[in-house]
């Protein structure tokens, strides 16, 4: 086929476009797993539903159960046939035109310029139908706003540079033909080494944590301890006469939950991020990953609001730093993206040379390499270990010794046991700005550097306590769309100074933060 022949072929396929066009019949089973995964995601109520009709049901259970069981698949079915009939789509020359709903009938206009994030995923349901979903997410959501599940692989691609192909902003200073070429090959390819790493030194453990606590506070003891009866473990090593073994057991016992934990999102990480490439390419990232089912996201430089580099203490042991680009989320809402949806854009377990690249890629004109960040005011010290850690401290141990006895006393010491970690904390504050970038830094052990561009940032606020104003001191708060940036205890000048630049640059500055 000539390159004439396969224009006019893609053509053809955008224009079928432009009618209403109905989902794959495959579809269907996409509409059943997002109400099984719903119906999960309000796990306690619903299992509370099923736990009174299992109790109610008395000596028929069984019957009850089935008839509960069977009609719930019917539903389930018949809501989920009625979705896809119910589901149509077409584009016009600038947006995306959707008709959705059963009961409450819905009609969605997306503009190609709110879209921010383009993903086509390939389940493993699809895959031999040659179908994937196609995700739009737009500017200010935290979730997908459309999900065309069911639509020919090719007819996505054509769509998606149909939207990336719109016009924009002359500002926006797309790359030469050559620079292209180049950079369409992807530029950080991370294996599973790299990826244990990310699940070994990300913040998944303590969801999965808690969760796990949640499950287990839920279980009745009397009725689930049979379950550990193949646990044999003489009685004379976990008595009382002998408190070492019940350390050392206690300990084990821990070790083993945390390993498990930490298995858990090893295995989660290169699920997810299997065969993990970022590629770049005329102002847009193009990120590939997952497992059992292939997601290609399409990120635009103009829709990036910030870039957060985290390095968690276990990424800090493994010499490893995760980033983040950040998007727009006027929610506000900030969640993990392994278990949920998200508008995060992670790229995982680099070390300091590629954080540099791409660094530099994003922002070719700020020198990360020779950022020194000023310090803020001592007196942040004493107001952590006064105000936020020392009175509340000293408040919980009196109200306690008084309700229960005196020895909860000694728990107003506690601010003074984690003063070696509130030190730490104050010492990897710090701020710098060169006029046209502002990067802050935060963490305790590990680091987290957030670096935005000020033409990007929505308003800036200075606040000041009664306690800052006598020593003239400042805390400067940067809004960007769905992101907030604080910088605490710095002169009142130094805080005026930054405003002031601030705002004016967002009002000097025609380069386009959308």
């Amino acid at each position: 086929m000539t390159m004439h022949e396969a224009g006019l072929t893609e053509e053809a396929e955008i224009s079928n476009v432009q009618t209403w066009q109905r989902l794959a019949p495959t579809a269907i089973i996409y509409f059943i797993l997002k109400f099984i995964v719903t119906f999960m995601k309000q796990g306690v109520q619903n299992v509370a539903v099923f736990g009174g009709i299992f109790v109610a049901a008395g000596d028929n259970r069984s019957t009850v159960i089935f008839y509960v069981v069977a009609g719930a698949v019917a539903l389930l079915i018949a809501a989920s046939i009625l979705s896809y009939l119910n589901f149509r789509f077409r584009i016009n020359k600038n947006a995306f035109l959707i008709q959705k709903g059963v009961i409450q009938k819905k009609r969605l206009t997306l503009s190609f310029d709110r879209i921010q994030n383009i993903a086509i995923k390939e389940p493993i349901y699809f895959k031999p139908f040659g179908l994937v979903i196609m995700a739009l997410e737009s500017a200010g959501s935290a979730q997908e706003e459309v999900s065309l599940a069911g639509v020919p692989k090719s007819l996505a691609l054509d769509l998606r540079k149909t939207v990336l192909d719109a016009p924009i902003p002359a500002a926006a200073n797309p790359a030469s033909e050559e620079e292209s070429q180049e950079s369409a090959m992807p530029f950080i390819h991370q294996n599973n080494g790299e990826l244990a790493r990310y699940g070994l030194s990300n913040n998944n453990i303590w969801v999965f944590a808690g969760l796990a606590a949640g499950a287990i506070s839920q279980i009745d003891d009397s009725n689930y301890l049979h379950l550990f009866d193949w646990i044999s473990i003489p009685g004379q090593y976990i008595s009382t006469d002998n408190p070492f073994m019940l350390a050392a057991l206690s300990l084990a016992g821990i070790l083993a939950v945390v390993s498990l934990l930490l298995l858990v999102s090893v295995i989660g990480a290169i699920v997810i991020y299997h065969d993990y490439q970022l590629s770049h390419t005329q102002g847009r990232f193009l990120r590939i990953k997952g497992l059992f089912e292939r997601s290609e996201t399409s990120l635009s430089e103009s829709k990036i609001q910030m870039l957060q580099v985290s390095q968690t203490w276990p990424a800090k042991l493994l010499n490893r730093s995760h980033l983040t680009l950040k998007q727009i989320s006027f929610s506000g809402a900030e969640q993990p993206e392994m278990g949920k949806k998200s508008s995060k854009f992670i790229i995982p377990s680099l070390t300091d040379d590629q954080v540099s690249g791409l660094v530099a890629k994003l922002y070719p004109d700020l020198p990360w390499n020779s950022v020194i960040f000023q310090p803020i005011n001592k007196l942040y010290l004493r107001k952590l270990l006064l105000v936020d850690y020392g009175l509340p401290a000293a408040a919980i141990a009196i109200l306690l010794s008084q309700l229960i006895n005196t020895w909860w006393l000694w728990l107003a010491l506690a601010p003074i046991l984690i003063l070696p970690l509130m030190l730490l904390h104050y010492q990897k504050q710090g701020f710098w700005s060169d006029g046209r970038f502002g990067v802050v830094r935060t963490g305790v052990v590990g680091h987290k550097y957030m670096i935005f561009p000020f033409h990007k940032v929505q308003s800036v606020e200075i606040k000041r306590t009664p306690g800052q104003r006598r020593q003239n001191l400042s805390s400067v708060v940067i809004k960007l769309a769905g992101h907030t940036v604080k910088i605490p205890y710095i002169t009142a000048h130094e805080a005026a100074a930054w405003r002031d630049h601030i705002l004016f640059k967002i009002e000097s500055d025609t380069t386009p933060w959308i």
